[in-house]
C-alpha cells in the first residue's frame, strides 16, 4: 500500500498510530530522508560528509530524473565526493538533506505518527525494474567494507540490500517494527529472500537482542561507516523470522513480521 492510498494529512492519528507505505511522491520521499539526515546527524554519523547548496527544487531531485540533475549542476569536484559517500545538499536554501546516489535503485518506506514523518528504511534493488542508474550494493563495493571468505558465495546474487533504518529518537519503538514489517511484506510479495546489510553495531545488537531475536550472523568485521561502527550483516528473512518465533519474549512481533494480526498492534496501518 503506498502513502498516496491515505492522506495523512486529514486523517487525526491517535497517539501511538503508526503509518508506514512506499514513498512514492516527491513529498513523502523527502520526509524520509529528512528523517534520515536528522538521525545520522543527531548520531554525528555524518560529520565530513561535503556539503553543497544548490539552486535547485528537491521535488525535482528526488525524481526519477534526479540522478541526471546533479549530473549536470554539481562541479566535478562535488560529483565525485557525491558518488563515493553522498552529500548533504541545501536545496533553495532549505534544511540540507543527505542523498547518495543509491536512493534512486532504491525501494522507500516511511513511517507517520501524529509527530509527522518519523522513520525510514529502503531496500536498495541489485536489479531495479525502472530505468534509473544502477550501481552495485554498496556492501558488496565499498572497499571499507571486508566480506569473509566463507560468505562471499552466499552474497553475490544478493538481491537488496537493507539500508538508512531510522527513526527520529522521539519517535515510539513501534516505528522500527512497522517499518520491518513493510520491508518484508514487500519483499516476500515480490520473491526476495535474503538481504545484506552493513548495519551499526547498536542496530545489529538491537535486531539480535531479546525484543527481536534475529540471530543475524555477522559476515565480516566491524568497520567505520558514514561515521558509525558497523557490521555486514546477512539476512535470511524466513529464518529471521523463524528465529524469533521459537523466543517467548520475540513470538507475537515474529508474527505481526510475518503479516498476521496479532494483539497489541492495532495502532499500525500499511503493508
Amino acid at each position: 500500500m503506498d502513502l498516496t492510498d491515505i492522506n495523512v494529512f486529514e486523517k487525526d492519528l491517535r497517539d501511538g498510530e503508526v503509518i508506514v507505505g512506499i514513498a512514492s511522491s516527491p513529498e513523502e520521499k523527502i520526509g524520509r530522508m529528512q528523517v534520515v539526515t536528522d538521525r545520522y546527524m543527531f548520531q554525528g554519523y555524518l560529520q565530513g560528509i561535503p556539503f553543497v547548496k544548490m539552486d535547485l527544487d528537491a521535488r525535482d531531485v528526488v525524481g526519477e530524473g534526479g540522478f541526471s540533475l546533479l549530473e549536470e549542476h554539481l562541479d566535478p569536484e562535488k560529483l565525485e565526493d557525491f558518488m563515493k559517500e553522498g552529500l548533504l545538499i541545501s536545496f533553495m536554501n532549505e534544511d540540507p538533506l543527505y542523498i547518495d546516489k543509491y536512493h534512486w535503485q532504491s525501494v522507500q518506506f516511511v513511517g507517520i505518527t501524529n509527530q509527522g514523518y518519523v522513520g525510514s528504511v529502503r531496500l536498495i534493488m541489485s536489479n531495479p525494474t525502472s530505468e534509473v542508474p544502477t550501481f552495485k550494493l554498496p556492501t558488496l563495493t565499498d572497499r571499507k567494507i571486508k566480506i569473509e571468505k566463507e560468505w562471499k558465495k552466499a552474497v553475490k546474487h544478493i538481491p537488496a540490500e537493507l539500508s538508512q533504518f531510522a527513526k527520529l529518537k522521539s519517535a515510539p519503538g513501534t516505528v522500527s517494527v512497522a517499518l520491518l514489517r513493510a520491508a518484508a511484506q514487500y519483499s516476500r510479495a515480490n520473491g526476495i529472500e535474503e538481504w545484506v546489510a552493513t548495519t551499526d553495531n547498536l542496530v545489529i545488537r538491537l535486531l539480535n537482542g531479546i525484543y527481536f531475536n534475529f540471530g543475524l550472523p555477522k559476515i565480516g568485521p566491524s568497520v567505520c561507516y558514514l561515521g558509525s561502527e558497523s557490521t555486514p550483516i546477512l539476512i535470511n528473512i524466513e529464518e529471521s523470522l523463524n528465529n524469533a518465533e521459537q523466543k517467548a519474549s520475540s513470538k507475537d512481533t515474529a508474527k505481526f513480521l510475518k503479516g498476521e494480526a496479532v494483539p497489541g498492534f492495532e495502532w499500525y496501518t500499511g503493508i
